[in-house]
């Protein structure tokens, strides 16, 4: 439960102090690029820095960064001060004549590509609010032609969550919507089978729920601050299939190239020959990316990521470039400056991918590599490389845990007890909370923050009302998030701390995905109905249904036994429990609990035919997960 009184923010200690001083010795604050490039092309500012939803409630607000044009705080990294407030720089821009972007409408940019008939929008933003706000005020510098096609460039949500709302701009809604290859597998899957768990990490990871300021969040890295809203999907129509291809969209020339389990696990580039632009959506940004993202998704393959790069600027390097098209960032201008910074990039994945297989070679485990990997200079001090996002240290272990899993080979780790039975033999042989508690006290005070989190998650696990241990514990990791360059490393560390202080906000919305799983294809909706089954209490259990989809006549026969979940597509089963006949979103609300099947009878939405209770017996196995899991307490 929430606290009446939340416990405020500490201030910089002088360890922290001290530390975040030191980055000003080792960065060129003096090199002002960036920001040229930030505002080069500006056309005009936003209209809508608050955004809110049919409910009023606010899914989007940018005023709240004003704070950001003064000097960096004691309790700001500065490197990440300067992500922030390039972020910040929003707007619409020209980027060349015919290519357009709005930055600072949601964590994704959207770019226009300005085709014979109409316009072409590639990546429609996080939510159908932040869409609209987008194609609003794109409508108001440039001529209000139709959206004549959508280029979904791979498979997060951030870039195609809000293509409903692009979708009314278009005069014909069966326009092309042109994805990579296993787009859509790869998008439900992500968003459907992990999304509850994964938008309580993703809370942590993007900073919600603690202030936008001066001790809270002041970045996400690869956008200006979290985002929220109604999350919407259109299954594609056109999917780029062939390595290189090329194609004709509205009078314009694209040569796509795919670059699957790079960023994301369907994902392309691709090339405008009309404009002489290289759009390389998020596998080259404005700082080193994640390879194992923090909100937990599959860990990406650096190495087919740095080849991705490299066989990009094979491709295109003898191509005119006048711009880089970078989907989280600010554009790179000229033909040099681009395939420098596409080397650059390539460079500092493979130089990650290479030194962390080197050392695992050579005995060392995940968090000893991590300790001791470090960057080339040329690579380490070129501003499009600091680890605004990703980490080396992060990506060090996810590198090590693609290739060799999680265990150390270490025989005591195979079977380690889990957090809270850990944490009460530690506080035990250490000789109780009392005296750990003495010895962390005089750690901090010595500015040892990194050990005092780790030892005093085992009190907090162990005793989990102890508030000395858990206060103790959000001092720690608030100074860690006040030296982090990470954004993502700080909003952790700041969201850690304010729930160990003040409890999980309950009163606030979790993540809602199910604007994305409304539209799912039937099979990956049954997917996501499997993982909901509980084993143990469908132990024993054996049913069989029939399902027939009255608006699409899809049929399927869903077998439930051994505590496991079969179904089969385009049959029917000859001697089923119970069978189904109704329309798909009616389904889709059983198969989640939000209608029961004797309301949808009643409203004339299903026919059952046969055993009732059978049905009713199937979904009282399927589990409710809890949006709001512990993290910092058990």
């Amino acid at each position: 439960m929430i606290s009446k009184v939340p416990t405020q923010p500490r201030s910089a200690t002088s360890f922290t102090k001290k530390a975040n001083i030191a980055v000003y010795e080792l960065l060129n604050f003096d090199d002002r690029q960036d920001f040229e490039d930030a505002y080069r092309g500006f056309i005009a500012p936003l209209e809508s820095k608050v955004i809110k939803d049919d409910s009023g409630e606010i899914v989007w607000d940018i005023e709240k960064l004003d704070f950001l044009n003064d000097t960096a705080p004691e309790t700001v990294n500065p490197s990440l001060w300067r992500n922030a407030q390039l972020q910040a720089i929003s707007g619409l821009f020209e980027v060349v004549e015919g290519i357009y972007q709005v930055r600072g409408q949601s964590m994704a940019t959207t770019f226009f590509i300005e085709g014979k008939h109409g316009v072409i929008v590639c990546d429609v933003s996080g939510s159908t609010e932040s869409a609209k706000a987008v194609m609003e005020l794109y409508y108001k510098h440039r001529p209000r032609k139709p959206v004549s096609a959508i280029i979904i460039s791979q498979s997060h949500a951030d870039h195609f969550a809000g293509i409903q709302a692009v979708l009314k701009y278009a005069e014909n809604p069966a326009i092309p919507i042109i994805v990579p290859q296993h787009f859509t597998k790869e998008a439900l899957s992500e968003n459907g089978l992990l999304g509850t768990i994964m938008a309580r990490r993703a809370e942590y990871q993007f900073g919600k729920n603690i202030p936008d300021a001066r001790v809270g969040s002041v970045s996400i890295g690869i956008g200006n601050t979290m985002s929220s809203g109604t999350m919407s999907f259109a299954l594609p129509t056109v999917e780029i299939e062939n390595e290189v291809q090329t194609m004709e969209i509205d009078g314009v020339t694209f040569q796509f190239l795919l670059t699957p389990n790079t960023e994301a696990p369907a994902e392309m580039h691709f090339y405008i020959q009309d404009y002489k632009a290289l759009f390389v959506s998020e596998n080259a940004n404005q700082l080193m990316h994640q390879i194992y993202t923090v909100r937990g998704a599959k860990t990406r393959d650096a190495l087919h990521w740095a080849n991705s790069l490299d066989k990009t600027i094979e491709l295109f390097e003898n191509e005119e470039i006048d711009a880089l098209l970078m989907i989280h960032a600010w554009p790179v201008w000229g033909k040099n400056r681009t395939l420098n910074h596409l080397k650059l990039q390539r460079d500092l994945y493979k130089y990650m991918h290479d030194q962390t297989v080197r050392l695992a070679n050579h005995g060392y485990t995940m968090d000893e590599i991590a300790e001791t990997i470090k960057l080339p200079k040329a690579l380490d001090t070129y501003w499009g490389n600091r680890g605004y996002y990703g980490t080396l240290k992060h990506n060090s272990k996810g590198i090590y845990n693609f290739y060799l899993g999680y265990y150390s080979a270490h025989p005591s780790d195979l079977d380690p007890l889990p957090q809270v039975e850990a944490g009460l033999k530690y506080v035990e042989y250490m000789g109780g909370a009392a005296a750990i508690l003495k010895r962390t006290k005089a750690d901090f005070e010595n500015g040892e923050y990194r050990w005092v989190a780790q030892v005093l998650k085992n009190v907090v696990m162990a005793e989990p009302e102890n508030s000395d241990a858990k206060n103790l514990l959000a001092d720690a990791l608030e100074q860690l998030g006040y030296q982090a360059e990470s954004a993502n490393w700080r909003n952790m560390y700041l969201v850690g701390a304010s729930e160990l202080r003040n409890g999980i906000n309950k009163e606030n919305s979790p993540l809602d995905v199910s604007g994305i799983i409304k539209n799912m294809p039937l099979e990956e909706f049954l997917k996501l109905v499997a993982v909901k089954l509980n084993g143990p209490k469908a132990d024993g259990k054996k049913i069989t249904l029939n399902v027939t989809l009255t608006n699409t006549n899809q049929e399927y026969a869903i077998y439930l036994e051994n505590s496991v979940l079969v179904y089969k597509a385009g049959k029917t089963d000859d001697n089923p429990d119970v069978s189904l006949a109704l329309e798909q979103l009616t389904f889709y609300g059983i198969g989640l609990g939000m209608i029961s099947p004797e309301k949808a009878v009643a409203a004339g939405k299903l026919n059952i035919t046969g055993d009732q209770t059978k049905l009713n017996e199937f979904l009282s196995l399927l589990d409710i997960f809890e949006p709001l899991p512990n993290i910092v307490t058990p």
